[in-house]
């Protein structure tokens, strides 16, 4: 009897992992384009480079068409087709849709997909962090993936296609100092479950994709030193007497452990577990809503702290960030 039950949970767990990875059957990339913001560096910019790999027609949008992204992919991959766009801009969101549009007909494709991965990230405590800072995280990481996907969502529907969200692990857990990103990643983690329901008579797909921990390989953390200067610059003396020698030590741990080290250097990122998340959510045809790239031992702190009581899963946060940053929080 207990074998039989084994056997039918095992069968069952099978089945559900076999659907979760979208049974493996694949759609081809031949006729097809994949539009993808935020592709000056970093993770936009490695999967510009998959997605062409992949055998799709991509088109890239950048914020610096003179930048590091947009001169690299012109010397090493001079098919992608580049265009300048600012997603916190409606008037520049308009005239690349009409660009797109002329460049899928004379491509003779289809927007098969969007990728959403334009970001901006402040670290700073909420009350550290000036109007300008806390703006631009809203306005590009929200409201930018709001205004691009309105924008491209009929040639989107026309492919049957999918649009594809990066999110982070700060979607769903956070940290002292994330408050405004946090609060970013969780609207578009709210936004792209409900819009997934939304486009499912559609048979549009909507992928969510945590790339993991990857600020150091990034650019993304490049200003910081600028943002932290004009936060500690505009400090009253109230502020400055609470959270000098913290705010300091807080601003020396991000430069030593996830500052890029050469901000310079020719090869872009290149991770094998971001490239198969973008395949996977390219060519599967029943994808999975959700690609996280998360060790285990991370994994595992989330869900202590989510299951204990919220008063010790605050502390334990705020120990452990203590412990990191060399300054007693609790």
């Amino acid at each position: 009897m207990y074998e039989f039950l084994l056997l039918i949970v095992t069968v069952a767990f099978l089945m559900y992992k076999f659907v979760e990875q979208g049974g493996y059957k694949k759609c081809g990339p031949s006729g097809k384009s994949v539009l993808i913001t935020g592709c000056d560096s970093g993770i936009g910019l490695s999967m510009a480079i998959t997605a062409e790999k992949l055998g799709f027609h991509v088109i890239a949008t950048c914020l610096d068409l003179k930048g590091y992204g947009a001169n690299y992919m012109q010397q090493n991959n001079p098919n992608i087709f580049l265009v300048q766009m600012d997603v916190t801009k409606p008037a520049e969101i308009e005239n690349v849709l009409q660009t797109v549009n002329e460049n899928l007909q004379n491509t003779q494709t289809a927007l098969w997909a969007l990728i959403n991965n334009a970001g901006v990230l402040v670290y700073g405590h909420f009350d550290w962090q000036l109007d300008y800072q806390i703006e631009s995280q809203v306005q590009v990481n929200f409201l930018g993936i709001l205004r691009v996907t309105k924008a491209f969502l009929p040639l989107i529907r026309r492919a049957k296609g999918r649009i594809i969200n990066i999110t982070s692990a700060n979607g769903n857990w956070c940290l002292p100092g994330l408050s405004v990103y946090c609060g970013t990643k969780h609207a578009v983690e709210g936004f792209s479950n409900t819009l997934r329901i939304e486009m499912r008579p559609w048979n549009i797909k909507v992928i969510l994709i945590n790339p993991g921990n990857l600020p150091g390989s990034t650019r993304i953390l490049s200003a910081q030193a600028q943002h932290a200067e004009a936060m500690k610059n505009h400090f009253d003396e109230e502020q400055k007497q609470m959270y000098g020698e913290y705010f300091d030590l807080f601003q020396h741990h991000l430069q030593t452990n996830f500052a890029a080290p050469n901000l310079n250097r020719d090869q872009p990122l290149n991770d094998a577990r971001l490239n198969k998340m973008l395949e996977s959510s390219l060519l599967l045809e029943n994808p999975r809503p959700y690609y996280a790239d998360i060790d285990l031992g991370f994994r595992m702190f989330m869900l202590v702290t989510k299951f204990l009581p919220t008063y010790y899963g605050d502390r334990l946060i705020l120990k452990m960030w203590g412990d990191h940053v060399e300054y007693k929080l609790i």
